[in-house]
Protein backbone atom coordinates (compact mmCIF):
# COMPACT_ATOMS: atom_id res chain seq x y z
CA UNK A 1 0.00 0.00 0.00
CA UNK A 2 3.19 1.92 0.68
CA UNK A 3 3.92 1.75 -2.94
CA UNK A 4 0.83 3.12 -4.07
CA UNK A 5 0.60 6.27 -2.32
CA UNK A 6 3.26 7.96 -5.03
CA UNK A 7 0.74 6.99 -7.94
CA UNK A 8 -1.93 8.04 -6.63
CA UNK A 9 -0.61 11.35 -5.82
CA UNK A 10 0.30 11.52 -9.69
CA UNK A 11 -3.34 10.89 -10.74
CA UNK A 12 -5.35 13.02 -8.36
CA UNK A 13 -2.74 16.04 -9.76
CA UNK A 14 -3.53 15.52 -12.97
CA UNK A 15 -7.09 15.51 -12.28
CA UNK A 16 -7.27 18.63 -10.55
CA UNK A 17 -5.47 20.14 -13.69
CA UNK A 18 -7.13 18.84 -16.24
CA UNK A 19 -10.49 20.67 -14.11
CA UNK A 20 -8.35 24.01 -14.21
CA UNK A 21 -7.80 23.75 -17.40
CA UNK A 22 -11.77 23.15 -18.17
CA UNK A 23 -12.35 26.10 -15.83
CA UNK A 24 -10.17 28.43 -17.44
CA UNK A 25 -11.07 28.02 -21.39
CA UNK A 26 -14.77 28.49 -19.93
CA UNK A 27 -14.03 31.76 -18.25
CA UNK A 28 -11.58 33.00 -20.53
CA UNK A 29 -12.90 36.28 -22.64
CA UNK A 30 -13.56 35.87 -26.26
CA UNK A 31 -10.13 36.16 -29.04
CA UNK A 32 -10.46 38.92 -31.35
CA UNK A 33 -8.96 39.59 -34.54
CA UNK A 34 -6.82 42.47 -35.13
CA UNK A 35 -5.34 44.18 -38.60
CA UNK A 36 -1.68 45.92 -38.78
CA UNK A 37 -2.65 49.02 -37.12
CA UNK A 38 -3.73 46.89 -34.49
CA UNK A 39 -7.47 47.38 -35.37
CA UNK A 40 -9.93 44.73 -34.21
CA UNK A 41 -11.53 43.11 -38.10
CA UNK A 42 -14.95 42.18 -37.87
CA UNK A 43 -16.07 38.53 -39.58
CA UNK A 44 -16.59 38.29 -43.56
CA UNK A 45 -19.87 37.17 -42.25
CA UNK A 46 -20.41 39.98 -39.73
CA UNK A 47 -19.26 42.20 -42.52
CA UNK A 48 -21.39 41.17 -45.33
CA UNK A 49 -24.62 41.49 -43.38
CA UNK A 50 -24.14 44.71 -42.19
CA UNK A 51 -22.93 45.80 -45.60
CA UNK A 52 -25.50 44.33 -47.52
CA UNK A 53 -29.16 46.31 -46.65
CA UNK A 54 -32.88 45.19 -47.82
CA UNK A 55 -33.53 46.14 -51.64
CA UNK A 56 -36.18 48.59 -51.67
CA UNK A 57 -39.06 47.56 -54.05
CA UNK A 58 -39.13 49.18 -57.35
CA UNK A 59 -41.65 51.25 -58.89
CA UNK A 60 -43.51 49.57 -61.68
CA UNK A 61 -44.03 52.00 -64.72
CA UNK A 62 -48.08 51.86 -66.21
CA UNK A 63 -48.01 51.82 -69.63
CA UNK A 64 -49.05 54.87 -72.23
CA UNK A 65 -50.15 54.44 -75.63
CA UNK A 66 -47.89 55.56 -78.50
CA UNK A 67 -50.85 56.94 -80.44
CA UNK A 68 -54.29 57.54 -78.84
CA UNK A 69 -57.57 59.78 -79.40
CA UNK A 70 -59.34 60.50 -76.72
CA UNK A 71 -62.82 62.20 -76.80
CA UNK A 72 -65.69 63.42 -74.61
CA UNK A 73 -68.07 65.39 -72.61
CA UNK A 74 -67.41 67.64 -69.75
CA UNK A 75 -69.51 66.89 -66.83
CA UNK A 76 -71.59 69.50 -65.51
CA UNK A 77 -70.13 72.19 -68.04
CA UNK A 78 -72.19 70.88 -71.38
CA UNK A 79 -68.88 71.26 -73.43
CA UNK A 80 -66.59 68.51 -75.21
CA UNK A 81 -62.69 67.95 -74.52
CA UNK A 82 -60.07 65.91 -76.74
CA UNK A 83 -56.63 64.85 -76.06
CA UNK A 84 -54.14 63.19 -78.38
CA UNK A 85 -51.09 61.61 -77.42
CA UNK A 86 -48.43 60.96 -80.47
CA UNK A 87 -44.70 59.59 -79.03
CA UNK A 88 -45.18 60.83 -75.40
CA UNK A 89 -45.83 64.49 -76.59
CA UNK A 90 -49.77 65.62 -75.62
CA UNK A 91 -52.07 68.22 -76.55
CA UNK A 92 -55.49 68.66 -75.52
CA UNK A 93 -58.91 70.99 -76.83
CA UNK A 94 -61.80 72.01 -74.35
CA UNK A 95 -64.57 73.89 -76.11
CA UNK A 96 -67.75 74.67 -75.35
CA UNK A 97 -68.80 76.71 -78.63
CA UNK A 98 -68.17 80.09 -76.77
CA UNK A 99 -64.89 79.63 -74.72
CA UNK A 100 -61.55 77.92 -76.00
CA UNK A 101 -58.60 76.52 -74.12
CA UNK A 102 -55.78 74.79 -76.07
CA UNK A 103 -52.96 72.91 -73.62
CA UNK A 104 -50.07 70.74 -74.25
CA UNK A 105 -48.13 68.26 -72.15
CA UNK A 106 -46.73 65.04 -71.51
CA UNK A 107 -47.97 61.08 -71.00
CA UNK A 108 -45.89 59.04 -69.18
CA UNK A 109 -46.87 56.54 -66.11
CA UNK A 110 -50.33 55.92 -67.09
CA UNK A 111 -51.07 59.85 -66.98
CA UNK A 112 -52.00 62.72 -68.97
CA UNK A 113 -50.75 66.16 -67.98
CA UNK A 114 -51.75 69.12 -70.41
CA UNK A 115 -51.65 73.10 -69.24
CA UNK A 116 -52.52 76.57 -71.35
CA UNK A 117 -53.01 79.98 -71.17
CA UNK A 118 -54.92 81.47 -68.84
CA UNK A 119 -54.09 78.80 -65.92
CA UNK A 120 -56.11 75.88 -67.87
CA UNK A 121 -54.94 72.74 -67.27
CA UNK A 122 -55.95 68.70 -67.53
CA UNK A 123 -54.47 65.83 -65.73
CA UNK A 124 -56.14 62.56 -66.59
CA UNK A 125 -55.46 59.18 -66.10
CA UNK A 126 -55.14 56.93 -69.08
CA UNK A 127 -56.30 53.20 -68.99
CA UNK A 128 -58.88 50.86 -70.07
CA UNK A 129 -59.97 52.83 -73.35
CA UNK A 130 -60.24 56.21 -71.82
CA UNK A 131 -58.82 59.05 -70.31
CA UNK A 132 -60.55 60.09 -67.29
CA UNK A 133 -59.93 63.04 -64.91
CA UNK A 134 -60.11 67.01 -64.06
CA UNK A 135 -60.12 69.78 -66.51
CA UNK A 136 -59.31 73.50 -64.70
CA UNK A 137 -60.42 76.80 -66.75
CA UNK A 138 -61.36 80.09 -65.95
CA UNK A 139 -61.22 79.43 -61.96
CA UNK A 140 -63.40 76.67 -62.40
CA UNK A 141 -63.09 72.83 -62.49
CA UNK A 142 -65.05 70.32 -63.96
CA UNK A 143 -64.78 66.61 -64.07
CA UNK A 144 -64.76 63.91 -67.66
CA UNK A 145 -64.12 60.90 -69.16
CA UNK A 146 -63.07 60.90 -72.48
CA UNK A 147 -63.32 57.50 -74.32
CA UNK A 148 -60.85 56.74 -77.30
CA UNK A 149 -62.10 57.40 -80.91
CA UNK A 150 -61.35 56.43 -84.17
CA UNK A 151 -61.27 59.24 -87.29
CA UNK A 152 -63.64 61.29 -88.33
CA UNK A 153 -64.31 61.14 -84.67
CA UNK A 154 -61.45 63.49 -82.24
CA UNK A 155 -59.47 67.22 -82.80
CA UNK A 156 -59.16 69.17 -86.09
CA UNK A 157 -57.02 72.47 -86.20
CA UNK A 158 -57.09 75.08 -88.72
CA UNK A 159 -55.13 78.04 -88.87
CA UNK A 160 -54.42 80.12 -91.74
CA UNK A 161 -54.78 84.14 -92.96
CA UNK A 162 -57.51 85.31 -94.12
CA UNK A 163 -57.91 88.52 -95.84
CA UNK A 164 -54.88 90.10 -93.62
CA UNK A 165 -56.40 88.39 -90.64
CA UNK A 166 -54.96 85.62 -88.26
CA UNK A 167 -57.58 83.07 -88.38
CA UNK A 168 -57.27 79.80 -85.86
CA UNK A 169 -60.01 77.47 -85.68
CA UNK A 170 -60.65 74.28 -83.70
CA UNK A 171 -63.58 71.41 -83.83
CA UNK A 172 -64.08 68.13 -81.77
CA UNK A 173 -66.27 65.14 -83.18
CA UNK A 174 -67.63 62.91 -80.86
CA UNK A 175 -69.10 59.53 -82.24
CA UNK A 176 -72.75 59.81 -81.73
CA UNK A 177 -72.70 63.11 -83.88
CA UNK A 178 -72.18 65.45 -81.09
CA UNK A 179 -69.87 68.24 -82.48
CA UNK A 180 -68.42 72.22 -80.98
CA UNK A 181 -66.17 74.03 -82.48
CA UNK A 182 -64.62 77.94 -82.18
CA UNK A 183 -63.49 80.45 -85.08
CA UNK A 184 -61.52 82.75 -83.72
CA UNK A 185 -60.23 86.05 -86.10
CA UNK A 186 -57.41 88.18 -84.92
CA UNK A 187 -58.37 86.97 -81.60
CA UNK A 188 -61.87 87.33 -81.51
CA UNK A 189 -64.54 84.66 -81.97
CA UNK A 190 -66.57 85.21 -85.03
CA UNK A 191 -69.75 82.98 -86.49
CA UNK A 192 -68.60 79.95 -88.24
CA UNK A 193 -70.72 76.81 -89.48
CA UNK A 194 -69.01 73.92 -88.40
CA UNK A 195 -68.06 71.73 -91.41
CA UNK A 196 -68.72 67.72 -91.97
CA UNK A 197 -65.39 65.56 -90.39
CA UNK A 198 -62.69 66.13 -92.91
CA UNK A 199 -64.66 69.15 -94.99
CA UNK A 200 -63.52 72.46 -95.43
CA UNK A 201 -64.90 75.45 -93.22
CA UNK A 202 -65.65 78.93 -94.62
CA UNK A 203 -64.37 81.91 -93.17
CA UNK A 204 -65.16 85.48 -94.65
CA UNK A 205 -65.68 83.63 -98.05
CA UNK A 206 -62.36 82.03 -97.88
CA UNK A 207 -62.05 78.04 -97.40
CA UNK A 208 -59.78 76.68 -94.39
CA UNK A 209 -58.48 73.64 -94.66
CA UNK A 210 -58.97 71.83 -91.36
CA UNK A 211 -55.96 69.45 -89.95
CA UNK A 212 -56.27 66.34 -87.70
CA UNK A 213 -53.73 65.89 -85.19
CA UNK A 214 -51.30 64.15 -87.56
CA UNK A 215 -50.68 66.99 -89.54
CA UNK A 216 -50.00 69.96 -86.79
CA UNK A 217 -48.80 68.07 -83.62
CA UNK A 218 -45.55 68.64 -84.16
CA UNK A 219 -45.92 72.13 -84.61
CA UNK A 220 -48.27 72.72 -81.60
Amino acid sequence: MKRLGPVLTLIAGAAMAVVLGVLSAATAPPTQSVNAQGEPTVPAAEATSEASPEPKPTKTVKPVPAKADYAGRVQGNGGLIAISIRNGKAIGYFCDGKVEAWLKGRAADGRVTLSGPGKASVVADLGGGKAAGTLEFGAKEWDFTAPTVKKPSGLYRASAIVRGAQVRAGWIYLPDGSRVGLTVVDDQPVESEIPEPGENATVDGVEVDPQDVDEFIEGF
